[in-house]
C-alpha cells in the first residue's frame, strides 16, 4: 500500500471518515485526468478539470474508432414494423454514417456553430445526427417532441436552425408549417424516415442515412478542415436544449463544449469518493475508476435524448465508455423488464420512477446482477435508496442534482454516501460551487434553507435570444439562481427542499405552471384557475389544478380535463380538477396563495383517491 493511501487510512482511523473535501484533495493530483487548473469565464475566474476533452468531437474522434466493434445501439426498428423487431449497430457503424451526415449536413450549408434542429423520439438516426452536428462543429438544437405544436414552433423560431431534421412522425406534423418556418428564417425540414405508412404532404424531403457518400468532404471533416472547424475549442458553442420557464414557454439553453465535458470527467467523482472515504487507496481507486470496466455496461435509456440526462449523461457517457445503450420505442414496464433480461441490462435510471417501476413489477429475478441504478431530475422517495440496496445489493444506487441550465451533473453521491443521507443529491463535484441564499441574496448558514444558487465551468453561456431572462438568471460573478429552494447541511450536502420556480416535476419532465394555467384559461367557463402538483408514488408529481367558474357558468372536472386535453402536452395534462365554490385564496395584493390552494387541492386528491375514483 502507498504512503498516500497510508496516511488516509490512517487518518480515517483515527478521526472516522474523511470529509469529501479531503478525498477531494486526495484525487485531484497534478497530471492525472482529475487535476484542476484556474481559467476565466466571462470575467470570473472558475475552476476546470484541466485534462478534460476539448470538445465532443474530440471525444468521438478518439473514442468512437477505439471502440468500433462494440454495439453502441439494441434498438426497436421504427414504424410500422412491429415494436418487438429489433436490430443492433456499432460504435464503429454509427460513427461512420456521422461522418457521411455531417458531410450532408455541410452541403446544405451548415458550419461551425450552425444550428441545426433535432426533432424525434429516441432512434438511431436521432443519434447520428446528433454526433454529425458535433463533428462539423455545429450546434443540435434538440427539441422536445412531445411539445404542442405553438411550442414547438417557437422553439424551431428563437434559435433559426440552417436545417431542421426529424422522424417520420415530427416531420408531417410540421409539414404545415414549412412557410411559416422559412418567413421565420429556419431552414428544411427534413426526415430521416420514409412516410409512405402515414397520411401526410408527399413533398417532403427524405434522406436515408445509410446510403450517403461524399468522401472528399468526409476527409476534411476528419481532417478538421473547413467551414470554421479550425476554430472548434472548448469555449465553441456546442449544445441547445430547451427548458420550460415560468412563461410557459421553453427557453433555450447554449452551453459551450467546455460545460458540457466536464460531464464524462466528473461522472467518475463520486464513486472516488464514496471508496477512499471507506478506507481504499487512492491510487488503486483512480485506476480502477478510469480503467477500462471489468463489466461491459449495457443500459436501459428510457428517458428523451432531448433532454440533457438521457443525451449528455448516457448517451454521451456511452460514447465515452464504450458501452451498449437499449432504446425504448415507447415506455412500458412490461417491456422494460424484458429487455433487461433479454439484454442482460445492468444499468439503469435516468429519473427515480424509472427504478420504481422496476422494483415495484417484481418481474427480475432474485440476486439479479445489476450494476448502477442511477438517477435525478425528480426527487426520489426517501426509502428508494434501501430498497435498491435491499434488491440489488451488486448495484452502486446514485442520485444527484442538476439541472439544464448545469449542463447536467453539479452534485452527487453514491453508494454509501447516498445510503447515510437518502434525501440529500450530494455535495458538488470539485469543479463546482454551491450556496444557498435568502430573499435578499446574502449566503446563508449550515440548515438554512433558501434559494440554491451553482457556479462553475459548467453554467449555460446564455438562455438564447433571451437577454432579459439570462440577466436575471446569471450574476456578474458567475452564479446562477436555480429557482430550486434547499439547504446544505454541515457536511456540505445538498438538500432540495422545494422549488421557488412555479414548476411541476412529473417523472423528471419539467411543467411550467403557466403553461397548464394558459391553457385552462382558454376555457370561457373559468375564471380563475390555479396548477399545483399532487403527489404520485411513481412519478413523484402530478399535474392538477384548482379553479372558480365565471358566475353562471357550470363545468364538472371531466369536461373541464377534456376541454384542454388537446391544448397540452400529455405530461403537462391535469389528472384532477378541484372545482372551488368560491373564489381561490389571494393575499392583500390579489395575488393567488399557491401554498394555501396546493394544500386544499392536494387534501382534496387524497380524498378523491380514498373513495377509489382513480
Amino acid at each position: 500500500m502507498n504512503t498516500t493511501a497510508t496516511a488516509n487510512m490512517s487518518q480515517k482511523d483515527s478521526v472516522g471518515m474523511l470529509p469529501w473535501q479531503e478525498c477531494d484533495k486526495l484525487i485531484c493530483k497534478p497530471g492525472t485526468l482529475f487535476e484542476i487548473e484556474e481559467i476565466e469565464i466571462n470575467g470570473t475566474k472558475q475552476r476546470s478539470w484541466k485534462n478534460q476533452y476539448p470538445s465532443y468531437r474530440a471525444m468521438i474522434m478518439e473514442k468512437m474508432p477505439k471502440n468500433a466493434n462494440n454495439v453502441l445501439f439494441n434498438a426497436p426498428r421504427p414504424d410500422p414494423a412491429p415494436i418487438d423487431q429489433r436490430f443492433e449497430v456499432t460504435h464503429g457503424e454509427v460513427y461512420r454514417q456521422a461522418l457521411e451526415v455531417g458531410a450532408w449536413l455541410r452541403s446544405r450549408g451548415v458550419g461551425h456553430e450552425d444550428h441545426v434542429g433535432i426533432v424525434g423520439f429516441n432512434c438511431v438516426p436521432w443519434a447520428i445526427t446528433w454526433l454529425a452536428c458535433q463533428l462539423i462543429g455545429a450546434v443540435p438544437t434538440m427539441v422536445n417532441s412531445s411539445l404542442v405544436m405553438d411550442s414547438m414552433i417557437h422553439c424551431l423560431k428563437i434559435t433559426h436552425p440552417k436545417v431542421i431534421l426529424t422522424d417520420a412522425v415530427s416531420a408531417i406534423a410540421l409539414a404545415p408549417y414549412r412557410s411559416q418556418l422559412k418567413e421565420l428564417n429556419c431552414g428544411p425540414v427534413v426526415s430521416w424516415q420514409p412516410l409512405d405508412h402515414l397520411n401526410g404532404p408527399r413533398d417532403l424531403e427524405v434522406v436515408n442515412f445509410e446510403n450517403l457518400s461524399d468522401p472528399n468532404i468526409v476527409a476534411d471533416i476528419v481532417a478538421g478542415r473547413g467551414a470554421g472547424l479550425e476554430q472548434l475549442g472548448p469555449d465553441s458553442n456546442a449544445t441547445i436544449f430547451f427548458t420550460s420557464g415560468t412563461t410557459g414557454y421553453p427557453k433555450a439553453v447554449l452551453a459551450t463544449q467546455r460545460a458540457n465535458m466536464h460531464n464524462f470527467v466528473s461522472a467518475m467523482f463520486p464513486p472516488m469518493r464514496m471508496a477512499i472515504r471507506a478506507g481504499a487507496p487512492v491510487d488503486a481507486v483512480i485506476k480502477m475508476i478510469t480503467g477500462p470496466a471489468e463489466i461491459p455496461t449495457v443500459a436501459l435509456l428510457a428517458i428523451p435524448f432531448f433532454h440533457g440526462t438521457g443525451c449528455v449523461g448516457w448517451f454521451g457517457k456511452a460514447i465515452n465508455d464504450g458501452a451498449k445503450v437499449v432504446l425504448m420505442r415507447k415506455w412500458s414496464v412490461k417491456d422494460a423488464v424484458k429487455l433487461v433480461l433479454d439484454q442482460k441490462v445492468n444499468l439503469i435510471g435516468g429519473v427515480p420512477s424509472i427504478a420504481v417501476a422496476i422494483m415495484q413489477s417484481k418481474g427480475l429475478p432474485d440476486g439479479y446482477p445489476m450494476k448502477a441504478i442511477a438517477y435525478g431530475g425528480a426527487p426520489p422517495p426517501s426509502r428508494l435508496a434501501h430498497d435498491i440496496r435491499d434488491t440489488f445489493p451488486t448495484a452502486a444506487a446514485s442520485h444527484g442534482w442538476g439541472m439544464t441550465e448545469t449542463t447536467v451533473l453539479h452534485c452527487q453521491h453514491v453508494g454509501n454516501d447516498y445510503y447515510a443521507k437518502p434525501k440529500s443529491c450530494g455535495p458538488p463535484v470539485p469543479i463546482c460551487d454551491i450556496r444557498i441564499v435568502d430573499a435578499d441574496g446574502r449566503p446563508v448558514g449550515p440548515n438554512q434553507p433558501g434559494q440554491i444558487q451553482a457556479r462553475g465551468p459548467n453554467i449555460m453561456k446564455e438562455y438564447y435570444g433571451n437577454p432579459k431572462a439570462t440577466a436575471e438568471s446569471l450574476d456578474a460573478d458567475g452564479w446562477l439562481s436555480t429557482g430550486d429552494g434547499g439547504y446544505l447541511d454541515e457536511d456540505g450536502a445538498l438538500f432540495i427542499a422545494d422549488r421557488i420556480k412555479d414548476m411541476i416535476i412529473r417523472g423528471g419532465e419539467n411543467i411550467s405552471s403557466e403553461e397548464v394555467e394558459n391553457a385552462i384559461y382558454l376555457d370561457d367557463r373559468i375564471a380563475e384557475c390555479a396548477s399545483v402538483p399532487v403527489p404520485d408514488d411513481y412519478l413523484g408529481e402530478l399535474v392538477a389544478v384548482s379553479v372558480s367558474l365565471v358566475q353562471g357558468k357550470q363545468a364538472t372536472p371531466q369536461s373541464i380535463m377534456a376541454a384542454v386535453e388537446s391544448r397540452l402536452r400529455r405530461d403537462a395534462r391535469p389528472v384532477f380538477v378541484h372545482v372551488s365554490e368560491v373564489v381561490l385564496p389571494r393575499n392583500i395584493n390579489g395575488k393567488l396563495v399557491k401554498a394555501d390552494i396546493k394544500k386544499i387541492v392536494q387534501e382534496a386528491y387524497a380524498a378523491h383517491k380514498s373513495r377509489g375514483k382513480l
